[in-house]
């Protein structure tokens, strides 16, 4: 029987041995590395190299969308399970399209985990049903907007557009995306000057019109 060697990359410390334990029970698998931030996580891989890295996506220091993106070109013999709670399921459209070879969502059961590691090791991919679901209404919107916004708003100011139109604050604006909320009244400042608009409402709706975003 060949062992399947995994290595784990969460934060929190109590999920990650939690996980460990888990996985070390089973005796084709065999847990060779445990990190918790994104750069010990990208430097770790590429010396241990196991088989299968089990990649929380919201870490310190670098983020698990990143580390799997290095890891695509640097390393891309090492298949990648990415784990998520809900908030993170805008990124599961950019992850998979990066390489991740499976989705689990991390309030999921053990026999779940260990059935996805076996699936990934022989080259299959596994995504929750309610990634799944994600996934397509993210390529459903694709489908539906244009990327001429390119020409006049960066990438963070249409980040930031994404959360305008549900009508949040810049607090918690600011809380999502990890950064101060100078940093998110300056973007707005200038969404609104290159939009020539004086409200973010009407940023939204210039938006709506351009097919730059929808409601959904």
């Amino acid at each position: 029987m060949t062992t399947i060697r995994v290595a784990i990359a969460d934060d929190h410390d109590e999920f990650r041995e939690t996980l460990k334990e888990v996985l070390q029970f089973e005796s084709d698998i065999q847990v060779v590395a445990t990190w918790r931030n994104g750069e010990e996580t990208l430097r770790g891989a590429l010396e241990v190299r196991p088989d299968i890295l089990m990649l929380d996506i919201n870490m310190p220091q670098l983020n698990g969308v990143e580390v799997a993106r290095r890891l695509r070109q640097d390393a891309p013999d090492i298949r990648i399970i990415m784990l998520t709670m809900h908030d993170d399921e805008n990124y599961v459209l950019e992850t998979l399209k990066g390489g991740a070879a499976g989705y689990l969502v991390k309030d999921g059961g053990a026999a779940e985990v260990v059935r996805a590691v076996r699936e990934v090791a022989v080259g299959r991919a596994i995504v929750h049903p309610r990634v799944t679901r994600t996934v397509i209404a993210q390529f459903q919107e694709r489908y539906l907007v244009n990327d001429s916004w390119r020409d006049v708003l960066t990438e963070r100011e249409m980040e930031i557009l994404h959360h305008l139109k549900y009508g949040e604050s810049n607090e918690q604006i600011a809380e999502a995306l990890h950064i101060t909320t100078k940093t998110v009244r300056n973007h707005v400042s200038s969404i609104l000057n290159k939009l020539s608009v004086t409200d973010r409402t009407q940023a939204v709706i210039i938006a709506l019109k351009n097919k730059w975003i929808t409601m959904s």
